[in-house]
């Protein structure tokens, strides 16, 4: 006996047990009601009836017929950023996701290698509708999807051409506070603990404490300059810095999660926080307050940056014309426990 096929309800059933037109019903379900004029009344009989029918839309034919997939890229550097997740990479999806859900946006997360020369093809070939990228300066994936037109949108960086949208902070203006901040207290050797080469965000933070420094008077320490790329990296390459016998007293880290990787390594070589080194972050995350003590940093706000990006590309996608194109956030300075004045002796016995 061959089995019954139960029929799956369609739009004009949808329209019928709502009174309504299916142009109606199809402006309600894809969260169009405010620009067709539909009232909250009428909106909220069809999302009933949708419901009681137990209706879904089919998705393949929608993305035909409205050439639109409702899909939104997060494009990071490397892979690596979801293999290890950081507070800061938690934040930003928690803003992306945050304005993907207001404006109707699933997200894909793109964890392709840089060195993919297929990466713009696979962006741009329909299954999405536009791009949040956090790439180093220089990369060539954003050349490429500004002449094919794509929406996209860099954030936490700073865009190097002319028609490139970005969500940037002002990290020269961050770079000088943190810097003012430890002058103030007196000390003198400051190291910068520096991110990538490639990275924008790093380079300007690095142009802003050797401005401050200068215009203080300090003459900058190449030496003072000391990369750590990632927390991991902490325990191998800190102890290099401050075993030097004219070790700084003081750390400006370019980013929370490494300068809170750099605390316990710190105390491991019997100097304490801060009472022989203080340090100042960046970012300023919510687990600032609950470090050991808690984080001195600039106020990055992380969530806002990435939820105006993905507002941004939004607007594009719809082909509006924004009013920016190209925003930087202010910052300001979070002082917390991990930085003091300068101590008079500056060579404690290291492990």
């Amino acid at each position: 006996m061959r089995r019954r096929e139960v029929r799956r309800p369609t739009i004009d059933d949808v329209a019928r047990k709502a009174g309504v037109g299916k142009a109606t019903v199809s402006a309600v379900l894809n969260g169009r009601s405010r620009h067709a004029r539909i009232s909250a009344d009428t909106a909220r009989r069809v999302m009933e009836a949708a419901r009681e029918l137990e209706y879904r839309p089919n998705q393949l034919a929608r993305m035909l017929v409205r050439r639109k997939a409702d899909i939104l890229a997060v494009v990071f550097q490397r892979g690596y950023f979801f293999l290890s997740w950081s507070s800061f990479t938690a934040e930003v999806m928690r803003g992306v996701s945050s304005a993907a859900v207001e404006l109707g946006y699933d997200l894909m997360l793109h964890t392709r290698d840089v060195t993919d020369r297929g990466e713009a093809d696979v962006l741009t070939d329909g299954r999405i509708d536009g791009a949040l990228l956090l790439r180093d300066a220089g990369d060539p994936l954003v050349p490429e999807l500004l002449e094919r037109g794509f929406p996209f949108v860099r954030f936490f960086s700073k865009g190097e051409l002319p028609d490139e949208p970005f969500v940037d902070a002002d990290n020269v203006g961050g770079g000088r506070l943190a810097t003012a901040h430890l002058l103030d207290l007196g000390h003198r050797r400051i190291a910068f603990i520096r991110g990538s080469d490639g990275s924008t965000a790093s380079n300007d933070r690095l142009a802003g404490y050797l401005c401050e420094l200068e215009s203080r008077g300090v003459e900058p320490d190449p030496r003072l300059v000391f990369p750590i790329l990632s927390p991991q990296d902490v325990p191998e390459r800190l102890p290099d810095l401050m075993r030097r016998p004219d070790r700084p007293t003081a750390l400006f880290v370019w980013s929370d999660d490494v300068a809170l990787a750099c605390i316990p390594v710190l105390l491991d070589m019997g100097l304490r926080v801060p009472a022989d080194v203080s340090i100042v972050g960046f970012d300023s995350l919510e687990v600032c307050n609950r470090s050991v003590p808690p984080l001195t940093s600039v106020r990055q706000p992380v969530f806002d940056m990435a939820r105006e990006a993905t507002r941004l590309l939004g607007r594009l996608i719809d082909g509006e014309e924004p009013a920016e194109r190209r925003i930087l956030f202010p910052l300001q300075l979070d002082v917390r426990g991990s930085t003091a004045p300068c101590p008079a002796r500056t060579n404690p016995s290291l492990s």
